[in-house]
């Protein structure tokens, strides 16, 4: 029989792995794992999201992240790099978590003040800083297309074209497309514009379909366009980030796989997904009409393997382990 003593010489294991602070004390909810972009642009919620040094320390850097954290340092630089990814995933796939990884590579520090890992990983490309990059973050189910909403300079915003250009250059910026945005139509060319006065910059556009899917069916005149104008203006958006260099757009799409259609019985669309994020006729046909555009020009993503979800998991909850153990 297997003798269930501890081979001599080792400690048991509560000497050797250490919680972190807020586990120890009974203060970490397990709702903390579920990130939110949204609350990482304005600043709320736990150090471990919000504070990109916090972030990356309690982040372990997965194959897929790894590639993704490379290319978008390279693009941004203008070292080569891809323009446009789709984080197509599974819903609770992770693309949440790599979006906010995302948005702190381009936090201003440079990475060896982030992470000795970040900075061993993008060293290797031969990236030891990021120029400023200006940052524009859109999730769509915050988003009113029947809504307008008025800025702290004043600036009334009605599209989605609107709110991006707003966030890239202020009111300059918005002015670029302000036509466009009066009048719900595409701003076509404006946008590459856009792209290159504010280049280097990053657009993160989370939840798309939760965004359009509003806007089917609905009565044209609404303040945030049309259904298909919405999709005039995907295309358009990313030929642009293809276009302009140091341009890196980013977008959140459910993953796309055949699925028995909602109120079908045995029918099958094309385009799946998960339920929950694309939500209705609208949805789907929002979801097929983006995976059109999309993924005509963007790189593939892999979401984190079975094998790695131990060591993210791990890294979340406990202190790195000291090497003299």
């Amino acid at each position: 029989a297997l003798s269930t003593r501890p081979a001599a010489g080792l400690k048991p294991w509560r000497e050797v792995v250490f919680p972190h602070d807020d586990v120890a004390r009974g203060r970490y909810a397990v709702a903390e794992f579920a990130a939110d972009l949204s609350q990482v642009v304005s600043g709320e919620g736990a150090a471990e999201y919000v504070d990109p040094v916090e972030f990356f320390r309690r982040t372990f850097l997965t194959a897929g992240l790894r590639q993704l954290l490379t290319e978008a340092a390279e693009r941004l630089s203008g070292a080569g790099g891809i323009p446009v990814v789709d984080l197509q995933t599974n819903f609770g796939g992770g693309k949440t978590h790599s979006l906010i990884a995302l948005y702190h590579l381009c936090s201003g520090l440079r990475p060896a003040e982030m992470s000795d890992e970040l900075a061993e990983l993008l060293g290797h490309a031969g990236i030891t800083e990021l120029p400023a990059v200006r940052r524009a973050v859109i999730k769509g189910i915050d988003l009113s297309p029947g809504q307008p909403a008025v800025k702290a300079d004043g600036t009334v915003v009605r599209t989605l074209w609107g709110e991006l250009a707003w966030q890239l250059g202020g009111r300059p910026g918005y002015e670029l497309v302000a036509e466009a945005d009066r009048t719900g139509t595409n701003p076509g060319q404006a946008l590459r514009t856009l792209l290159s006065d504010a280049s280097p910059c990053l657009v993160l556009i989370d939840e798309w379909v939760g965004y359009a899917r509003q806007l089917y069916g609905a009565p044209e005149t609404l303040p945030g366009g049309s259904f298909d104008t919405h999709f005039s203006f995907a295309q358009a958006l990313t030929e642009a980030a293809r276009a302009v260099p140091g341009a890196l757009l980013v977008v959140s799409i459910p993953a796309s796989e055949p699925v028995p259609a909602p109120g079908a019985r045995g029918g099958r669309v094309g385009s799946g997904g998960s339920e929950l994020e694309v939500g209705g006729p609208g949805g789907w046909e929002a979801l097929r009409r983006l995976r059109n555009v999309v993924g005509r020009m963007e790189s593939s993503w892999r979401p984190a393997s079975a094998e790695e979800s131990f060591e993210i998991v791990r890294r979340r909850l406990f202190k790195p382990i000291e090497a003299d153990h």
